[in-house]
């Protein structure tokens, strides 16, 4: 096995690695024709005959800017005497098969987030009416195993811990000039955490989502199309379930409205991500997608229970295409609205200064906010088989400020990748 990752990196050390056909992304495996997808961080191929489809990927596991092994973060309470080695990209491996009525490919992707915590993703997906209906079916499964590094006088241990996620999406394409397609979402999350730095205290979160999005269409003749898209959104966390209440402790509460395997991250080898309260989608694993935007999640300095969130977005896209083909466009500038609620929501700071008195820093009223994001694509075509390829993003919708009477309603954000596609 040593050898095989030697090899491995070895071969693909000097590429900034996230395979771009991950888990979450194989929608159009059965679709798109051969190609190799290098981007700033991810790489990926896709090749075969018409009928039999392959692919492999590498998808960086981490927020490490496309490192791949390291040994550059040392926990405050680590032996100084060696160094953490982290191992960082997934590896998804993927066959299928397809004819005019239908398409079926099996796939697995494995996750190494830490020494005692990796994540097994089996993942089936599938094709129908003439590739008009396409369903992706990924369910991660992250087990924590004793740390084989010594921290302190400890060696952690997250044996017990148990993470089980599914993202499924499903999509239908109209043979409708103006109605493209409609997406479907279904999300479920479910974590039995053993605390890390007490075995005796466990509990088991649960989350539920549901998102639609509807895709229409206008061309006009001189080589424009207006692509006006609507996106609902809908996320719950399930009470938390504990086998130990903290005294009242703002500690005990840990409901997450976006829970999934690939986003559970035990901090520095310590603290589980659960243990730090609700963060709303504070994974970000919207694979496909730049982070941040449409909607909303809860402000830093809050804690909730059993929190929910409802949203809404109109991104309104303008794609242009050369008469050449050799340049294409994309701007998608979008609004959204968001309401975040839940049974409780506490100021943090005031529980931690006052921890007996819940009550005074109890939130009345549910969090909104109305965003903006501006997202970007452009490709260029030296030739047919050749694409270099730029993104970018800006917008404030998925960053709420702690204070929202200070200043701007909303934050800046920029996000941007770019690479090349090799069509073959």
């Amino acid at each position: 096995m040593k050898k095989i990752l030697l090899i491995l990196l070895l071969t693909i050390s000097s590429i900034k690695l996230f395979g771009y056909y991950s888990s979450e992304n194989m929608i159009d495996m059965l679709v798109h024709s051969n190609q190799l997808r290098i981007r700033t961080d991810r790489l990926g191929a896709l090749f075969g005959s018409r009928n039999i489809r392959a692919v492999v990927g590498i998808t960086g596991a981490n927020n490490a800017a496309g490192l791949i092994l390291h040994n550059i973060i040392e926990p405050a309470n680590l032996d100084k005497k060696e160094a953490l080695n982290h191992l960082i990209p997934s590896v998804l491996g993927a066959i299928g098969y397809e004819n005019d009525t239908i398409g079926v490919a099996l796939g697995y992707e494995f996750t190494w987030k830490t020494p005692f915590y990796m994540v097994h993703t089996p993942i089936l997906h599938m094709t129908a009416m003439n590739d008009a209906f396409r369903i992706n079916i990924p369910v991660s499964i992250g087990v924590g195993s004793k740390s084989s590094y010594i921290y302190g006088a400890n060696q952690p241990s997250l044996e017990g811990t148990i993470v089980v996620s599914t993202g499924v999406e499903a999509r239908y394409y109209f043979d409708n000039p103006y109605f493209s397609h409609i997406r479907i979402f279904f999300n479920y999350g479910n974590a039995t955490i053993k605390e890390i730095s007490d075995p005796n205290i466990s509990f088991t979160q649960q989350s539920i989502g549901f998102q639609a999005r509807a895709y229409f269409k206008h061309e006009f003749d001189y080589g424009m199309t207006l692509e006006p898209i609507i996106r609902v959104q809908f996320d719950a966390a399930l009470p938390t379930k504990k086998n130990r209440v903290l005294n009242n402790s703002i500690t005990s509460i840990v409901d997450n409205y976006f829970i999934t395997a690939k986003g559970f991250s035990p901090a520095d080898g310590i603290k589980t991500a659960g243990q730090e309260g609700s963060s709303g989608a504070n994974a970000d694993f919207k694979q496909g997608d730049l982070k941040g935007g449409y909607i909303a999640s809860i402000p830093e300095g809050y804690y909730a229970e059993e929190p929910y969130r409802i949203g809404i977005a109109f991104p309104l896209g303008f794609r242009g295409v050369s008469e050449d083909k050799n340049i294409e466009f994309y701007l998608e500038p979008a609004l959204s609205f968001t309401i975040v609620n839940a049974k409780n929501i506490y100021d943090i700071s005031g529980v931690q200064s006052d921890p007996n008195s819940l009550e005074n820093y109890r939130r009345n009223s549910p969090f909104y906010t109305l965003g903006y994001v501006v997202y970007g694509e452009l490709y260029i075509r030296p030739i047919p088989q050749l694409e270099w390829y730029v993104e970018a993003q800006t917008g404030g919708a998925s960053i709420v400020p702690a204070q929202l009477s200070a200043g701007s309603s909303t934050s800046l954000i920029f996000n941007g990748a770019t690479g090349i596609t090799w069509y073959f």
